[in-house]
């Protein structure tokens, strides 16, 4: 199998790197070049007058300049851990930025902050990347401690379009997992026996690409997002594999849901896939 290109999106390019952690400890089961990105924003407010085009874009050319620096600090860590890659400086929106990598990147890896995690509405910079992008994301909660990644993987499995894409991206981590235990909330169709759509199969397709899984099945009838998480912490997965936004946007951004709830509280690592 080939190395992976793998976007680390890094928030501060000094001392440790959550993202860059992550990245490493994925690399250890599925080999991948590492790209770091910084971006150095340019924010929407700063052009609402020409007082705050000013000091704003002043304040990213600086950040900007910076981090172009930052590229030797990259290359120890790399050089460090024997591993490849190379560091990329963007000044832009973030979203934007990381939208246009992952054009020709695999795998996405990006930190939730804790001081904004992804509050009020779910919004924020993981959520709005994983509406963006047409690869799978892992998000890193920030100050999450683990050893290693991908080891005993939990697939959150609904049968929805999302699930389906996040497990078709974490097939080659799912590969070369100790355990995978797949938690099932997919419910049955009824619709009337007037459809008969194509359905796909999860236990035939992992027992196709030689997955050994366990099932477990899942019901909840309230608090689904916690009902999820505590599934997950009594399996004893250090990665997560799940859909995100399966239902309508507005209504989990809103109302809350599962994606809202996982994103918020998650205590470890989340492929994810929309």
């Amino acid at each position: 199998m080939r190395a992976l290109d793998v976007l680390v999106h890094v928030r501060h390019y000094a001392g440790d790197s959550p993202t860059f952690r992550a990245a490493l400890a994925l690399g250890r089961r599925v080999p991948g070049r590492l790209h770091g990105l910084y971006v150095a924003p340019i924010p929407p407010a700063a052009f609402t007058s020409p007082e705050t085009v000013a000091v704003l874009v002043h304040e990213s050319d600086r950040r900007y300049r910076g981090a172009q620096s930052a590229e030797a600090w990259w290359q120890e860590l790399l050089a460090m851990n024997a591993a490849e890659g190379d560091w990329t400086v963007a000044q832009a929106d973030a979203i934007d930025a990381i939208a246009s990598m992952a054009r020709w990147i695999d795998l996405i890896v990006i930190e939730r902050a804790q001081h904004q995690a992804e509050a009020p509405v779910g919004w924020g910079l993981v959520s709005r990347s994983v509406l963006a992008v047409g690869v799978p994301v892992v998000v890193v909660p920030e100050g999450v401690v683990f050893d290693e990644l991908g080891r005993h993987i939990v697939v959150l499995w609904n049968g929805s379009r999302e699930a389906t894409r996040a497990v078709h991206g974490a097939l080659p981590f799912l590969l070369r997992a100790e355990a995978v235990t797949v938690i099932d909330g997919e419910a049955p169709t009824n619709n009337g026996g007037i459809l008969h759509l194509p359905r796909f199969d999860l236990r035939r397709y992992l027992q196709a690409h030689g997955v050994r899984a366990n099932f477990r099945p899942f019901t909840a009838e309230s608090d689904r997002g916690a009902a999820l998480m505590a599934a997950v912490k009594d399996a004893g997965a250090d990665l997560v594999v799940m859909g995100a936004w399966g239902h309508s946007r507005l209504t989990e951004l809103v109302l809350g849901g599962a994606t809202r709830y996982l994103f918020q509280h998650a205590d470890r690592p989340l492929l994810v896939a929309h």
